[in-house]
């Protein structure tokens, strides 16, 4: 169970770093093409922000260690790292939202009741706003109270990990059904958003699993 765990999360940061550097490959090849510097800036951000995804994956089996020194006084280690990549974490999180959010004026103007398409559209840009929302509710008020709240603690996780699916699934549909395509380009299309989805849904997967444990050593 800890190896399929590990997997999990090793790969959602593995995801999250492809899509980091997908951010950077569009600042470096479209930046000639005209892409204007708004565009420019919110890829840099978005970059940075999956890059912290990413180093969250790799850290998020860190645990608090005791340890007793040679004075055999109790030492807490790594909890300035837990620390920051919490706090960083949500941060992530917030400004993924963030930007997602600002298009929200966008995507209700491109919504046509005439045409299908367009309400998928709409499906799949509102399931992943709450799916982040639930992440970013769940790890910042639940899975430190993982124990009075034991329901919230697997609900909040399984319902995340169901909308982004969803959301996935609706755009495939969109792509091959419908020919929408949500990048730059079909190939773009094909690999980059189900690297986007499938890293959520490891994310969201890995909450499944009971959080790490303190751990005691000596020195």
């Amino acid at each position: 169970m800890q190896i399929l765990k590990k997997l999990i999360i090793y790969l959602a940061g593995l995801l999250f770093a492809v899509y980091a550097a997908y951010n950077v490959f569009i600042i470096v090849r479209d930046s000639g093409r005209g892409l204007p510097l708004e565009g420019i800036i919110i890829s840099a951000v978005v970059a940075l922000m999956f890059v912290i995804l990413s180093a969250f994956a790799w850290l998020s089996e860190v645990k608090i260690r005791l340890s007793t020194n040679t004075l055999g006084l109790s030492e807490v280690k790594n909890i300035r790292v837990l620390i920051i990549r919490d706090y960083a974490f949500i941060f992530a999180l917030l400004v993924i939202f963030g930007l997602k959010l600002r298009m929200a004026g966008q995507v209700i103007a491109y919504f046509n009741i005439h045409y299908l398409q367009t309400g998928f559209y709409v499906a799949s840009y509102v399931m992943t706003q709450i799916a982040l929302l639930i992440l970013i509710i769940y790890y910042a008020f639940i899975l430190n109270r993982a124990p009075f709240f034991p329901r919230a603690a697997v609900i909040f996780p399984l319902v995340a990990l169901i909308l982004f699916l969803l959301s996935l699934m609706v755009e495939i549909l969109l792509f091959l059904v419908f020919r929408v395509n949500l990048e730059a380009n079909p190939l773009r299309t094909m690999i980059m958003r189900p690297v986007f989805y499938l890293a959520f849904i490891c994310l969201s997967g890995y909450f499944l699993f009971p959080p790490p444990l303190m751990q005691e050593t000596e020195n």
